[in-house]
């Protein structure tokens, strides 16, 4: 019983080595997203995802549309990486139809791509260009991650049928499950690259608390109150607020007018 108590973990511990190797990349992956100092090589792995990426559309655009139909296609899948207004997407397809070559038409792309993207840096600045690239980096690896998970799973319930075949389950999920890691990866780089240019920054206005010069000296009156603690001291505290902010009905559990840094219902409520 013990000897086959002992195979049993040891076959599940030969499938979970698969998964736990995949974790080991993936992490890695996020680790180095995470510490990555050197933005110039950070950048040029991003332009080498983007003209794989063009290349793939380029090709399969090629091979499944016929010869009317195979810029306007191109034209329409460049557009999920970089949105381009109508009067672009003609002047693009235009472009497109005096190159007949598909490595031209990639090479075109791709530098009209790298040139898009360098032009973003320099507007938004490097250190704002980072924080955008490594939080698409991270949700896409998240996201794409827990999908393959459940995917394993899914696989892992059901090789066991494998057998009926005269097939290695293990063999099998190993075959199976490495082909699956690689399409994760490729996804992860592509939809990278497909959300980068979709992600617009907007500056925050900020807007003063105190009273502005604006109000009427009517509407602004003068509180103080006095608190006494535990060991004898008094402290009187004065804030200015607003007729607005008084009007504005407060819940229980929310911080008190006064400023005192207390609830509402365990400083002016009971009075």
């Amino acid at each position: 019983v013990e000897g086959f108590n002992f195979d049993i973990r040891k076959h599940l511990v030969d499938y979970d080595d698969v998964l736990n190797k995949q974790r080991e990349i993936i992490y890695k992956r996020r680790r180095e997203t995470l510490e990555a100092n050197d933005k110039i090589i950070v950048r040029e792995s991003y332009k080498e995802k983007m003209q794989s990426s063009i290349a793939t559309l380029v090709a399969v655009a090629m091979g499944t549309s016929t010869d009317g139909d195979v810029n306007e296609k191109i034209v329409k899948d460049f557009l999920t990486i970089i949105p381009f207004d109508e009067k672009s997407q003609q002047q693009l397809q235009t472009q497109l139809e005096q190159l007949h070559d598909q490595n031209q038409k990639v090479d075109f792309l791709s530098n009209l791509a790298i040139d898009v993207y360098n032009k973003r840096v320099e507007d938004l600045g490097d250190e704002v260009s980072s924080q955008i690239e490594r939080a698409v980096m991270l949700s896409v690896i998240d996201a794409l991650w827990m999908d393959h998970l459940d995917a394993i799973e899914n696989l892992r319930q059901g090789i066991g049928l494998r057998g009926y075949g005269q097939r290695d389950p293990l063999v099998e999920y190993k075959n199976e499950a490495f082909r699956m890691f690689e399409q994760l990866m490729q996804a992860i780089d592509d939809e990278v690259i497909h959300r980068i240019f979709k992600i617009q920054v907007q500056p925050i206005m900020s807007q003063p608390i105190q009273a502005t010069t604006n109000t009427p000296a009517s509407e602004v009156s003068t509180h103080q109150h006095t608190h006494t603690h535990t060991d004898g001291t008094t402290h009187t505290h004065s804030h200015e607020v607003t007729e607005t902010n008084k009007k504005h009905k407060l819940g229980r559990n929310d911080p008190c007018w006064c400023g005192s840094g207390k609830k509402y219902k365990k400083c002016h409520y009971p009075n």
